[in-house]
């Protein structure tokens, strides 16, 4: 368990805060929608109204991360957000394509949106279109990948956040800063087994220490990649659940968890988690948890 001895940064949107020293905010949990197939928006009400309300009961913040595949998609669910989301809530929109983000961009402008929105997220694919979109139509915060193919270890992920590893003219931090993204969280790149996968976690405290910025990663991919786990049906969802306990065990901020049907599982196991770190860290760094951590909640 961590204490930084670089100042960390806590940023907030929508009253949602994030980052600090561990054990003072509760992890932020992403769930994940949409990820195959036509959005089924039923279903959907019902896993985020689960999602609010398990927030509500253990203090994690759960912020529904929207994928969007493509373009017929995008007011329909942009439509579902502005429905069935809280008034002022925040919300994470997850795009592959760079033309589509660019449209979706735009498009959060005019809905008036882009003060509660995350994006997900600019990395080294970053275009020069998609640059002037993000300087034109800016979000609030923005999540940074740090992905390096050259060099996967965690030296590798500083690299990219710092001069680009060769790749791109910049840093991914001096990028986001030349768009006007303001608040940064930076996601360590989970990778598959083979791929160097547990520098997305050894990197967790790296980059804390050296840049302050709220940090996390989607652990569940890695689990998600781990074929040999179809040989255990029955621990494969645990596995995938408990994977995310590594992110606050490391001094991490957030976890991108996968499919927010996993919600059930997912948040008081992270609750448990964010408890033994504020009963450590209060006592050896005298760091206090905020009044709505779990530890405060349940205890």
């Amino acid at each position: 368990m961590f204490s930084f001895t670089k100042e960390q940064k806590t940023l907030e949107i929508s009253g949602v805060k994030i980052g600090g020293q561990p054990g003072m905010y509760p992890t932020v949990l992403f769930g994940g929608l949409f990820f195959k197939g036509e959005p089924d928006f039923e279903n959907a009400k019902k896993h985020i109204q689960n999602m609010l309300s398990l927030s509500k009961k253990t203090g994690n913040p759960g912020i529904p991360d929207f994928f969007i595949r493509r373009e017929e998609h995008l007011e329909s669910i942009i439509d579902f957000i502005e429905e069935n989301l809280p008034t002022g809530y925040p919300f994470s929109i997850d795009i592959i394509e760079p033309s589509l983000k660019i449209i979706a961009l735009e498009t959060l402008h005019k809905r008036k949106l882009l003060h509660r929105t995350i994006y997900n997220s600019i990395h080294i694919g970053v275009t020069d279109e998609e640059r002037e979109a993000l300087q034109k139509h800016t979000p609030e915060m923005a999540i940074l990948v740090a992905f390096n193919p050259k060099d996967k270890s965690s030296d590798g992920k500083i690299e990219v956040l710092s001069n680009g590893a060769n790749l791109l003219d910049k840093g991914l931090i001096d990028i986001s800063k030349e768009v006007g993204v303001k608040k940064t969280l930076v996601d360590t790149a989970a990778l598959a087994p083979g791929e160097n996968s547990g520098a997305s976690i050894a990197a967790i405290p790296v980059v804390k220490e050296e840049y302050g910025l709220p940090t996390g990663c989607a652990i569940h991919n890695v689990v998600e990649k781990s074929t040999w786990l179809n040989e255990f049906k029955t621990a494969r969802k645990t596995v995938d659940v408990s994977s995310n306990i590594n992110i606050p065990l490391y001094g991490g901020d957030f976890a991108i968890y996968g499919p927010i049907e996993n919600t059930d599982l997912v948040f008081p196991v992270i609750a448990w988690q964010d408890i033994l770190v504020s009963e450590y860290t209060e006592n050896y760094f005298g760091v206090s948890p905020v009044d709505y951590h779990p530890r405060r909640k349940f205890f």
